[in-house]
């Protein structure tokens, strides 16, 4: 039996903690224990349950502050890499950690610093994520915000100081430099969960064969209440954090479609007070599996597992990012024809011509939807969890 430590470091909400979430089930399985370091021990407290692991607070950077990042290196300055002080005392607070646990084997998810702290440590480490996290083997990395103008030797020069920082870390503690930043994200083994048609980064620098499927296995919640309204039936996941949430609630309300919506921060919001007979609220998980093959369009923020589950029912989707993540997503999505990425629309938008165009019996949307589920039909997102334990059990094994 081996003890596999879960690291999750950066990002927001719960993607990262469902995949480890499904990932522990099958190391389990297999026998082997496991232990969690989160970014967000509060929201995941229900999520992930006491059984299947004691949970750690992640090291994390408390004073950073947020600002434009055109490359994954400039993500990484704002959250800890931007001095050498900062950096080692982030990679020396998770390479303690990592010894203190004992853990025989580091599954990273979005956790670079974990990810350089099992090097630090000599500990083998799997990486598995999407294609935001995981960029491609590339020198230096790519430029994701190329909606906006930025110096063309910017990318090289974020590179650059990253990389610096990183290397001063490895050489105090003896270790090997990095040729290039983006080998901290290929350790012994990595996994990229994803399709070609969800990747972030539009397939530059990829294989087919990188490409392992996405972490969309469905999660238990509860059954999902439809209201009686007649008409095509819509599955809604909003945040309050979405400034145009109220306005999306609305039209779905004049339009008359039954809805059900997870909204689990609905107190905070300014749509606190909205109230519709065709529309039933949830703050707790719904059952997805249920939901996805009852609706005929998901509003969402574009997180890659409700996306992917959409589009493996054949349903198209009407997408709201409210981050870079997430609109590189909505992006790829509206390209396969599949979904509306509102980021794209000019403002105000007309979220009723656009529910309209995408609740059309047999509309070009669905259309696109239904060929995804026919090209992904055979695909077992329980077998990648499976095949993901497997490749960490083998991982331990070696000398």
């Amino acid at each position: 039996m081996a003890h596999i430590l879960l690291a999750w470091e950066l990002g927001a909400n719960l993607g990262h903690a469902t995949r480890l979430r499904s990932i522990a089930l099958a190391l389990k399985a297999r026998g082997h224990r496991v232990s969690f370091a989160l970014r967000d021990v509060v929201s995941t407290r229900r999520l992930l349950g006491s059984e299947l692991g004691p949970t750690l607070q992640a090291p994390l950077r408390l004073d950073a502050a947020p600002r434009a990042a055109w490359t994954l290196a400039d993500v990484l300055l704002t959250c800890g890499y931007d001095t050498p002080q900062s950096l080692s005392g982030l990679a020396a607070a998770w390479q303690q950690l990592i010894e203190l646990t004992g853990c025989d084997l580091v599954l990273a998810d979005h956790a670079p610093t974990a990810l350089l702290a099992a090097r630090l440590a000599g500990r083998p480490a799997l990486h598995v994520g999407h294609g935001f996290s995981i960029p491609p083997r590339q020198s230096p990395l790519p430029v994701f915000r190329d909606w906006a103008a930025v110096s063309p030797t910017h990318a090289a020069e974020s590179d650059a100081q990253v990389l610096a920082h990183v290397s001063g870390v490895l050489r105090a503690q003896g270790r090997p430099a990095l040729p290039q930043l983006c080998d901290l994200f290929y350790p012994e083994q990595t996994w990229l969960c994803t399709w070609p048609e969800l990747d972030h980064c539009a397939g530059a620098g990829r294989a087919a064969a990188d490409y392992r499927g996405p972490d969309c296995e469905f999660q238990p919640g509860a059954a999902p209440h439809w209201p009686s309204t007649p008409g095509p039936r819509v599955f809604a996941y909003l945040r309050a954090s979405h400034p145009d949430h109220a306005e999306v609630l609305r039209a779905l309300h004049v339009r008359g479609l039954p809805t059900v919506c997870f909204f689990p921060d609905r107190a905070q919001s300014k749509a606190a007070a909205f109230g519709s007979p065709h529309i039933h609220y949830s703050e707790q998980p719904l059952d997805l599996r249920q939901a996805m093959a009852e609706s005929a369009l998901v509003v969402c923020h574009a997180g890659q597992a409700t996306v992917a589950q959409a589009l493996r029912a054949g349903v198209p989707c009407l997408l709201l990012p409210t981050q870079s993540e997430q609109f590189l997503l909505a992006r790829q999505a509206e390209r396969c024809g599949a979904a509306i990425n509102v980021a794209s629309r000019a403002q105000p938008v007309d979220y009723g011509a656009l529910l309209a165009e995408l609740s059309t019996p047999n509309g070009r949307h669905t259309l696109a939807a239904r060929a995804m589920a026919q090209k992904y039909g055979g695909f077992d997102p329980a077998g990648l969890m499976a095949q993901i334990a497997a490749a960490a059990e083998a991982l331990t094994r070696r000398e």
